[in-house]
């Protein structure tokens, strides 16, 4: 074996050799921060903008609460649709549910709704809107003949559905956003207010369950139950369902169309006559789950 001689190197104190290796790491560090760093760059990646458009409600907004966002508005703003909305007027379970329009209303408003708070003619409003930025402002539809029976085709400018021209002063509208009426045989004084969708939802399941349980018709007097909101001031909801179902036929029929009258809406009213037999046909567009399938 051979044995290492070592005693010919020179030996480095200990406080030394830790002084240079301070200054070793000292400069290393000096030559690390004097390095150019390199530079970071940040993409700014803006996100795609949807184009808005302007809908005109029919109610003009009066007839929603203080709380509302759409509360004395005439004008609201909604997004174009876009793939989001395609899903949403696609879907199976939105389809069954019956919530197709509720959801891409509430989808393409600006502001945050809630669809079952707002007044049927406003949302036929909004709906309109969508269909004719998103498919341009033709609309096509079969329809047949009230005469000869004969199919015929239409078309329309969605443009050119208005909102029913309702000259609100003229009526007695009271502070709660409500009509008084004094119907012309028993001489009430009804007051009753504009129904919103949720009024609507719950009028037609209620139709709905009758005839499901083959149960009498019973759709004036459950309209009228929701609608009327005290009789000569009394509120009690049993003297308006007893006052709702024992009407005056007369009576009935002049608070039908004293509401009508104040009911906004869009005029989707139209005339066709027809080629076959000349008959003039008056309808109302239809509107259906099919009004948004378009055949390119």
């Amino acid at each position: 074996m051979t044995t290492r001689d070592n005693s010919g190197r020179t030996q480095i104190p200990p406080e030394i050799f830790e002084q240079f290796m301070k200054q070793q790491e000292q400069k290393a560090m000096q030559s690390v921060q004097a390095a150019p760093q390199p530079t970071m760059t940040t993409v700014n990646v803006s996100a795609y903008s949807v184009p808005t458009d302007f809908v005109d409600l029919p109610s003009q907004g009066k007839f929603y609460p203080e709380s509302h966002p759409w509360h004395n508005k005439k004008t609201i703003e909604v997004r174009f649709m876009t793939t989001k909305e395609e899903d949403i007027i696609t879907s199976p379970s939105y389809a069954q549910r019956g919530v197709i329009f509720d959801k891409l209303i509430e989808s393409v408003s600006v502001d945050r709704v809630t669809a079952s708070t707002l007044l049927p003619g406003d949302k036929v409003a909004i709906i309109l809107n969508c269909r004719k930025n998103a498919y341009g402002d033709d609309y096509e539809f079969r329809s047949i003949c009230g005469n000869c029976a004969e199919v015929y085709d239409k078309s329309i400018k969605i443009s050119e559905l208005e909102a029913l021209d309702i000259d609100f002063d003229a009526y007695n509208i009271t502070q709660n956003n409500t009509f008084v009426v004094e119907t012309p045989l028993s001489k009430n004084k009804v007051e009753y207010k504009l129904y919103d969708s949720e009024d609507e939802d719950y009028i037609n399941s209620q139709t709905e369950t009758r005839k499901k349980h083959n149960l009498p018709e019973d759709t004036v007097s459950i309209t009228h139950r929701r609608l009327i909101v005290s009789i000569d001031g009394d509120t009690n909801p049993m003297t308006i369902n007893t006052f709702a179902s024992s009407m005056l036929l007369r009576d009935s029929r002049f608070l039908q169309k004293s509401y009508l009258a104040v009911k906004p809406d869009v005029d989707m009213s139209y005339e066709h006559t027809c080629k076959e037999c000349g008959h003039l046909n008056k309808g109302g567009v239809p509107f259906g789950a099919n009004f948004f399938w378009v055949d390119d």
